[in-house]
């Protein structure tokens, strides 16, 4: 191994040392001028301040950084320093003790939100001699008891003595409020006598009896217990092959392989060609007879038009059936099950089909009340089955809904409150659906058979949202103003209106969830759940029970939205007031009319789907009284016009209809007296014929013939005039018998009101209201 070295050149060395010498003697010097200016303490050079890290930029150009975030040297270039604390890194320790840190600390906080809580719910009373005494006499203070509601109206039923009381958000409040408007300003007189079709209750007293509604003293006889005359096996085999095609797939409440083993156990245990009775099959039956006896064409000529509704009309077929279920009923009211829940429900759906809607609605109540009873408002123990909690769950969430749109319809409290229920929402996915029924399997994707009814749910829990905020604020502002209505009032009206357009976002947020297989499809592009007109795309091809829960879906939501619009079809207004939002509503009102008209005429007239079906009907009714009210409410708008050609559409729909029951033969000709007086009405505005008031008084032309329902509508003395929005004018009669005037709400999928005059803003596409 060898090392070699380097020597320097003698020059190199002789350099080097001079360099050192010179640099020793330039210390030196500066060392005695340092003594010559200092003092004689020795003083060392300060310690250089040091930071935990340097941040990247500082570092990157090897220049001093300091503690401050950002540095100084960052804060004067104006650029981002990375000891910001954004981007701080921690090591793995750092980060786990940082996170048990926080859990620590959210622990805490929890506790001490629990212990506020309970301190908030059960706060410790003060000592007797600090309670004053105004306190203690006015208990109702805290709940509402002094806030000013807005009143709604008293009419009689089909008995002239006895009164019932609709709400603001009731067909009954609609009608009468329109009936008063058509009657002054056309010179009529007892006009609400023939404003609403002829209907079951207001011939019969219940379904189940033959006695008039006329007749002044109830009697018993022979016929009130009608004996129910058995069918053959045969026969209810072939009515309840219409359940499952139908009502199962709309009310899914009953679990098919176990109905099927309880019919097929009441033939085996029978003696004779009949089955024992049973109260579930009995209601069924009731209920498939009164939607296929409706199939069945009234082929008689003198049939085809009657509008006069007697003992064989379809809406009551099958009430032999009914009146039995309800005789095996009571004795099960002290021990209720599940069966007896599912019998209320389905003689509900019955009822308000047959137009009896206190019936309907009474019984609601016991189902609500058997439902509390058997605790299928608490989610169920977890002893029971997935499939047995999923029936529970479906029941409870049926029967909430058909009481929540039942009052709704009639304006009327809720029996069952949202705060009491905790009770999950049914599923729908593929498991439990064929757990539930194996015949409806399918391989559509994304929705099952159940999907239908989990999308209802949700919907009618918007809607009830919606109208329960909007009367809150309706007894706010009337309270703030104290008024008994706010129709003369035109920026409570706006105040109003502002706030329900922002109230229903939550059913548009609806709308986006629903599944696009749950849809049906449109032409040239429209929109589907929208106000665009535009025509079905039908899928033919798709299955039966979904082509009609599509369908159904669709008409309910444009049902309840076209409700919630229609207080603000007001049939009078200030002068000299501007009020576009409350218009724009009304305006928003007709549009959803307008769409169910157009979707329920192509269905009638392109398929079957729908044949015979009552809600149908129903759907159409409602529309109806919309875009009349409409029109007499805005004879001059641009809006008008269609809304007179849409009424046309909706004859057809009756015209079809009434081939299958009666009160749609009386639709047909009320609608028709109805545009013959809307025609008049815009007539005068077109020849300026009318006086300079507000509501011009028109005489009626001589109207058609329409002796075959007795609807004509007679001339009258003057009325005074008044304020048509003022439900204090209306009498307890001026619109008797109207609750079940054909079904004017959409199954109790309805809740109606009423507002202002027109012009083009449509609030469903404003993205932001301002209330005030």
């Amino acid at each position: 191994m060898y090392t070699t070295f380097t020597a320097a050149s003698p020059g190199h060395v002789d350099q080097r040392r001079v360099t050192n010498a010179q640099k020793k003697r330039n210390t030196q010097n500066e060392q005695d001028s340092n003594h010559t200016t200092a003092s004689p303490s020795v003083v060392t050079k300060p310690k250089r301040s040091q930071v935990a890290r340097a941040c990247e930029w500082c570092r990157l150009n090897r220049i001093k950084c300091d503690n401050d975030r950002p540095c100084h040297n960052c804060q004067s270039r104006g650029g981002e320093c990375s000891n910001s604390g954004k981007t701080e890194v921690h090591s793995l320790p750092t980060a786990n003790k940082e996170i048990e840190k926080l859990k620590g600390r959210v622990k805490d906080l929890e506790e001490e939100l629990k212990t506020r809580n309970n301190a908030t719910l059960l706060p410790t009373p003060p000592p007797f001699s600090t309670i004053s005494p105004t306190t203690r006499l006015d208990p109702m203070e805290e709940h509402g008891g002094k806030q000013r509601l807005w009143e709604g109206v008293w009419t009689t039923g089909s008995e002239a003595h006895q009164t019932q009381f609709s709400g603001p958000s009731s067909s009954s409040f609609f009608l009468t409020r329109l009936s008063s408007h058509i009657g002054l300003t056309l010179d009529l007189s007892h006009l609400e006598d023939h404003i609403q079709p002829n209907t079951a209750s207001n011939v019969f007293a219940s379904p189940t009896s033959s006695r008039k509604n006329d007749s002044e003293e109830y009697q018993i006889t022979s016929e009130d217990h009608m004996v129910c005359e058995d069918l053959s096996k045969g026969q209810e085999e072939y009515f309840l092959g219409l359940f499952w095609q139908s009502y199962y797939c709309t009310t899914p409440i009953i679990d098919e392989a176990e109905f099927t083993e309880h019919y097929k156990s009441l033939w085996v245990t029978s003696s004779g060609a009949t089955r024992k009775p049973s109260p579930l099959v009995d209601i069924i039956l009731a209920l498939c007879m009164q939607h296929g006896m409706a199939f069945i064409p009234r082929n008689d000529p003198t049939q085809a038009f009657k509008a006069d509704v007697d003992s064989d009309d379809s809406t009551i077929a099958g009430r032999e059936f009914y009146r039995r279920c309800q005789m095996l009923l009571s004795s099960k009211l002290e021990t209720p099950s599940i069966t007896t829940l599912q019998c209320h429900i389905f003689s509900a759906i019955y009822l308000r089909d047959a137009s009896y809607l206190n019936m309907a609605h009474n019984t609601l109540a016991m189902a609500i009340r058997t439902a509390h009873t058997i605790g299928l408002h608490l989610e169920s123990p977890d002893s029971f089955t997935r499939a047995q909690k999923e029936t529970r769950r479906r029941l409870w969430w049926m029967v909430y809904v058909l009481e929540s749109k039942a009052c709704m319809a009639l304006g009327r409290p809720w029996s069952a409150q949202i705060s009491q229920v905790n009770c999950n929402l049914p599923s729908d996915d593929r498991e439990i659906a064929q757990l539930s029924s194996p015949s409806f399997a399918s391989s559509i994707e994304d929705v099952t058979w159940l999907s239908y009814h989990v999308h209802c749910i949700r919907l009618v829990l918007a809607a009830r949202a919606v109208q329960a905020a909007f009367e809150s604020k309706c007894a706010q502002v009337l309270s703030a103003s104290n008024e008994k209505s706010f129709y003369g009032n035109p920026k409570n009206l706006e105040t109003l209106a502002g706030f329900l357009s922002q109230s229903l976002q939550c059913v548009r947020n609806w709308v986006e969830k629903v599944p696009e297989r749950l849809k049906t499809k449109r032409r040239a592009g429209g929109e589907p759940f929208s106000t665009d007109r535009s025509a079905l795309e039908l899928d033919l091809v798709a299955p039966l029970w979904l082509q009609r829960q599509r369908l159904l879906l669709e008409l309910l939501y444009h049902n309840l939205i076209m409700n919630l619009y229609r207080p603000f079809i007001c049939f009078s207004n200030s002068p000299g007031s501007s009020t576009p939002l409350a218009d724009g509503n009304s305006i928003s009102c007709l549009n959803h009319a307008i769409a169910s008209t157009n979707i329920i005429l192509q269905i009638l007239k392109e398929t079957d789907i729908l044949n015979g079906w009552h809600e149908a009907y129903q759907f159409q009714w409602n529309a109806t009284l919309s875009m009349v009210g409409f029109i007499f409410a805005k004879p001059i708008c641009h809006s008008t016009p269609t809304a007179r050609k849409t009424i046309d559409s909706a004859i057809a729909v009756f015209d079809i209809f009434r081939n299958n029951f009666a009160v749609a033969a009386s639709a047909t000709h009320v609608t028709r007296d109805l545009a013959a007086k809307a025609d008049a009405f815009i007539d005068c505005f077109r020849t300026g014929s009318y006086p300079s008031q507000q509501q011009p008084r028109i005489p009626l032309p001589a109207s058609n013939n329409l002796n075959s329902n007795n609807v004509g509508l007679p001339s009258g003395e003057d009325l005074p005039r008044m304020d048509l929005d003022d439900p204090h004018v209306w009498s307890p009669n001026l619109l008797s018998g109207t609750m079940g005037a054909g079904f004017p709400i959409d199954s109790f999928s309805g809740f109606e009101w009423s507002f202002p005059e027109g012009n083009s803003i449509n609030p469903e596409t404003w993205p932001q209201l301002t209330t005030e």
